[in-house]
């Protein structure tokens, strides 16, 4: 798409394309129906060179394939073009130590900017004319690799970072003569590196990335985005934010860009599975359509939690029904109930717990009485003192004696 003035409409995000071995179009018709009921409208879509190098022609089918699913789903879709890669006898950096000067990966040297040529020049050919492309992603993070962070020497570096703000350069520019028509940006780590590549005026759209970590500091980046938007009268995107385990919610980052009128990709969609990367600190919707944290969901739709003057502290037990949830829950341990006779009494307390946000909520009760009625052997023991300390919870939090 040739480029907009304003893209502060973009809720977007991140999303990987699946490998050539698990690529499977029911599970993106399904996915990106989860993005559509999200209201969400863009993906930013990282890609592996890998798969190209194994079967360009299965892997740009796969590319084009999703992009038409996103995209009749109401979704764009930015793909990344570059992430550094390496020559055939390099151990990638990430294998390296921290402080390890780990080595810089082939990608920088010019003589292998050709790889990278042929692998961008595919990806154009293909999707270049696809509607649902909204712009090119030059390249993620470009400040922000083993290879620079590994390093002490100031000198050794500032010498790294040159060479890959030279290939950043190179690559704005070859995109550019590829396809002349489509906008532009790249994926910068901070806003500051607009300024530090001198990419400002180079792209079509002003590209940051960010997990600070209090609405003061997320503030003051939004508020350079605006600056050097003004300044080189490009329009401004954040393309990655939120992160659970970097104090950066996912609701405070949409509600501050939304204030500042910035466009935002979330990272990322679907939260992967345990063991995952990402599974603990990332992530919007489960494979099964849950989702981990319903504040994401409402921020994305545009409601904030009031954290003013005026908010109504709630009251579970305005109508007494916290007194007949602890009478009951009380008698079902007195007279010594069978399991399923203190799971109900357990889920009429925990419910009033939850729903009064007297209780954490990463694992609610209601989760673990639904696992303690699953179990084929249920520990009465353990249900007892679970029930026990949910009353406890409930009395404290209606300040019953």
């Amino acid at each position: 798409m040739r480029p907009l003035k304003d893209y502060s409409n973009i809720k977007g995000f991140n999303y990987s394309l699946a490998s050539l071995k698990d690529y499977n179009h029911e599970i993106e018709v399904r996915n990106m129906g989860y993005a559509k009921r999200l209201t969400l409208n863009s993906c930013r879509l990282f890609m592996h060179m890998e798969d190209w190098k194994k079967d360009s022609e299965r892997f740009l089918d796969n590319l084009r394939d999703f992009m038409t699913v996103a995209y009749d789903h109401g979704i764009t879709t930015t793909p990344i073009l570059l992430m550094p890669y390496f020559t055939d006898d390099q151990t990638p950096y990430w294998l390296s130590e921290d402080h390890s000067c780990s080595p810089i990966p082939g990608c920088y040297y010019p003589e292998n900017y050709s790889i990278g040529e042929a692998y961008v020049s595919d990806i154009i050919n293909a999707v270049a004319s696809h509607p649902g492309l909204l712009f090119w992603d030059v390249m993620n993070e470009p400040s922000w690799h083993g290879f620079l962070l590994s390093v002490d020497d100031p000198q050794e570096k500032q010498k790294r970072l040159d060479m890959v703000w030279d290939f950043v350069r190179h690559f704005i520019k070859f995109v550019r003569e590829k396809d002349p028509v489509n906008a532009l940006g790249v994926g910068h780590t901070f806003i500051e590196d607009t300024e530090y590549s001198k990419t400002g005026e180079m792209v079509d759209i002003i590209i940051f990335h960010d997990y600070l970590e209090t609405r003061s500091r997320v503030e003051a980046t939004c508020r350079r985005a605006v600056e050097l938007s003004q300044k080189y009268g490009k329009p401004v995107i954040n393309n990655e934010t939120g992160c659970l385990c970097r104090s950066n919610p996912y609701d405070m980052a949409v509600e501050t860009a939304d204030r500042y009128g910035i466009g935002w990709y979330l990272f990322e969609l679907m939260i992967e599975e345990e063991g995952g990367m990402w599974s603990k600190v990332h992530g919007i919707v489960y494979p099964d359509g849950t989702v981990r944290d319903p504040s994401i969901v409402a921020a994305i739709l545009g409601f904030f939690r009031n954290r003013n003057e005026t908010a109504i502290q709630s009251d579970v037990n305005q109508e007494g029904h916290a007194d007949k949830a602890i009478a009951a829950a009380r008698d079902a341990l007195e007279k010594r109930a069978g399991a399923e006779e203190l799971l109900e009494a357990a889920e009429n307390v925990a419910n009033l717990l939850e729903a009064g946000e007297l209780v954490p909520m990463a694992v609610p009760p209601t989760a673990r009485i639904a696992a303690y009625r699953r179990s084929e052997k249920k520990d009465i023991r353990e249900i007892r003192s679970f029930l026990y300390n949910l009353v406890c919870r409930l009395k404290e939090g209606c300040d019953i004696v």
